[in-house]
């Protein structure tokens, strides 16, 4: 999935205006390392339709104070508070991407990102002097989340059936020594069936509903670390450090909710963003295995 968006070239620099998302576009461009010159050509353009946009990246690296404030899901909850999508309701949470080795722990961070969280709550959960719980442990509140949280992904035999059968998974990626991990939360997972019947999909989306308004992430950001980050302790300062491995960005896309303001369910996107796999999604079967790219 791609987002596109047409901005107009400004008669006059001058008249040029940022928005939240020409800001944070124009620090990932810096981040990296692109010729001043032509970041510099960004104030040539009107990015007034923008102003209800979120721009959001991770850069590779250890971030802390204010680079770690725009970085990885940190970085995801400033751009909601910013288009003022915050909420303490609870939301609901439907993500499609390749995995990472996930944890309880990381996918309640991006939940709390996702309702404008600012990355902090579950750290300081999980570095508190007397911790709540074990890093490794579920989120006191589990049972409410794994309500609310889907992910989906095909399963072994989804691929199978798939037009271009096995051959055709590509670079769909979960490991199995991940997903064999007794950490890992598959209580969570969904079969991932594209609309387009008989093809795959690799679409990175977060899909998100609170009681009034809705929102969608459209990126490269895999469901993992690597691309979201993970807030750490750093050794030397004892500050919190965002720690990250890949170059991602994406685009925090509002969605407009009808007259009873309330996001009852995925046909809410309907006209603003496209939902490319079916719901509500089947959970796995006790048996069943996602797709496996390492071929394990």
């Amino acid at each position: 999935m791609v987002f596109l968006i047409d901005l107009p070239r400004l008669d006059k620099v001058a008249d040029h205006k940022p928005t939240p998302f020409s800001r944070e576009l124009e620090r990932f461009l810096r981040a990296m390392g692109i010729e001043s010159k032509m970041i510099d050509t960004l104030t040539s353009y009107d990015f007034s339709k923008t102003a209800g946009l979120g721009f959001v990246y991770t850069s590779p690296g250890g971030h802390m104070d204010e680079s770690l404030k725009r970085t990885g899901y940190c970085g995801l909850g400033a751009a909601v508070r910013t288009l003022g999508l915050a909420t303490a309701e609870p939301i609901e949470l439907d993500m499609s991407a390749s995995l990472g080795n996930l944890k309880c722990g990381f996918v309640e961070a991006l939940y709390n990102a996702c309702q404008g969280d600012d990355g902090m709550k579950e750290y300081r959960q999980r570095t508190a002097a007397k911790p709540t719980r074990k890093p490794d442990d579920k989120p006191r509140d589990w049972q409410q989340l794994k309500d609310r949280i889907r992910i989906y992904f095909p399963t072994n035999q989804t691929v199978s059936d798939s037009r271009g059968g096995r051959r055709a998974g590509g670079t769909i990626c979960v490991q199995s020594r991940w997903w064999r991990s007794p950490d890992f939360p598959t209580e969570l997972m969904r079969d991932c069936i594209n609309t387009r019947e008989g093809l795959l999909m690799h679409t990175k989306m977060v899909l998100v509903r609170g009681q009034r308004r809705a929102w969608a992430y459209v990126g490269s950001a895999n469901l993992s670390e690597s691309a979201w980050g993970r807030l750490c302790k750093d050794r030397q300062s004892g500050k919190a450090k965002m720690s990250c491995r890949n170059w991602e960005c994406g685009v925090v896309v509002p969605v407009p909710v009808g007259g009873g303001g309330v996001a009852a369910d995925l046909g809410v996107f309907r006209g603003t963003v496209p939902v490319p796999m079916q719901v509500p999604g089947r959970a796995y079967g006790a048996t069943e295995e996602p797709w496996f790219f390492d071929g394990a």
